[in-house]
């Protein structure tokens, strides 16, 4: 899953794309296989008085 999930406020970090993959979904091999799809949601970050880390998202099946 390509992307990042943290950025520093600060240094203005998300604008410039510059940001830090730290935040993890972590589960057992039978929880990997029920993984349908995952994504960073960017989206989620760019509101107002958004936190400076944006949600993983997982599906499962």
């Amino acid at each position: 899953m390509p992307g990042h999930t943290y950025w520093d406020y600060t240094q203005l970090r998300f604008p410039r794309r510059e940001g830090m993959r730290i935040d993890f979904v972590l589960g057992s091999p039978a929880l990997a296989g029920r993984v349908q799809h995952a994504f960073i949601d960017r989206e989620e970050r760019k509101g107002r008085g958004a936190s400076d880390h944006a949600p993983v998202v997982v599906d499962l099946s």
